[in-house]
C-alpha cells in the first residue's frame, strides 16, 4: 500500500472507531432519556459548576446557542436548575438537582464499562502507544487548524 493509501486507510479506521464508540454510547444511554450529548453537557457541569455558557461550549467545541439548547432540555427534565447569582442578579447559575446527580454517576459508570470493553485485550504498553499516536493526531490536527485560521485572517 502506498503512503497516500495508507493515509487514507488510518483516517477511515480512526473515524470508523469513533462512529463504533458513539453508537455503543447512543445505545447504553438510550434507556436514560438523555442524549450522548446531554450526557457529556451534565458531566462537564458536573465538574465545573463555575463555568459560564461560553466557557462550557468552548470547552465541548460546540456554540453556545447549542449550549443553551441542551441546557433548556436538561432544566425541563429535571436534570438541572438555574438560580439567580447573588453578587450578581443578572447571572443563571447552573445547579445540578439531584436526579441530575444521579445521572453523572450512572454516566460515568456506563462509559468505563464502554472504555473497558472497546480498549479490551490492549496491554499496558500498547494502551500507551495508542495514547501516544493519539495525541500526535491531535497536535497534528490543531497545527493544521491554526494555519487555516491564519489563512482566513
Amino acid at each position: 500500500m502506498d503512503g497516500e493509501a495508507q493515509r487514507h486507510c488510518v483516517i477511515n479506521l480512526f473515524r470508523i472507531a469513533d462512529q463504533s464508540i458513539k453508537r455503543a454510547i447512543n445505545r447504553k444511554v438510550a434507556d436514560t432519556g438523555v442524549y450522548r450529548s446531554q450526557h457529556r453537557l451534565l458531566m462537564m457541569l458536573g465538574k465545573h459548576t463555575d463555568k459560564s455558557q461560553t466557557d462550557i461550549a468552548e470547552m465541548l467545541d460546540i456554540s453556545p446557542a447549542a449550549v443553551a439548547v441542551s441546557l433548556k432540555k436538561l432544566e425541563k427534565a429535571g436534570y438541572i436548575s438555574r438560580q439567580c447569582n447573588e453578587a450578581d442578579n443578572r447571572i443563571n447559575q447552573v445547579v445540578i438537582t439531584k436526579k441530575g446527580k444521579e445521572s453523572i454517576e450512572k454516566s460515568i459508570a456506563y462509559f468505563q464499562e464502554i472504555e473497558e470493553a472497546v480498549l479490551e485485550g490492549f496491554s499496558g504498553e500498547e494502551m500507551e502507544m495508542l495514547a501516544s499516536f493519539f495525541q500526535r493526531i491531535i497536535e497534528n490536527g490543531d497545527r493544521y487548524y491554526r494555519t487555516l485560521s491564519q489563512k482566513k485572517n
